[in-house]
């Protein structure tokens, strides 16, 4: 990865996700991270993404429901279409 490369992290609203997430940005990159809509708003305020996607999270159960967005179209349309800039 370089400065300012786009990096994807996957469920960032667990602890060790969390902490790749800030160590992307202590890094210099350009954080997309994915966590469940009980943990957005807390994930907003930690300020370690800049770009977060939100999913559903499964009925009954607590966790996110990667089905529930295209997760591929939101990272080209963050990335204005640069998909081979994301790791």
């Amino acid at each position: 990865l370089q400065t300012n490369d786009w990096c994807l992290i996957y469920s960032v609203g667990s602890g060790t996700c969390q902490w790749a997430a800030q160590m992307a940005k202590i890094q210099g990159y350009k954080v997309i991270g994915t966590c469940s809509q009980s943990k957005a708003e807390a994930m907003m305020q930690v300020g370690a993404c800049d770009e977060l996607i939100v999913l559903k999270e499964v009925e009954g159960m607590s966790y996110s429901d990667y089905s529930s967005v295209d997760i591929a179209a939101k990272v080209m349309d963050i990335t204005n279409q640069k998909e081979s800039n994301v790791y």
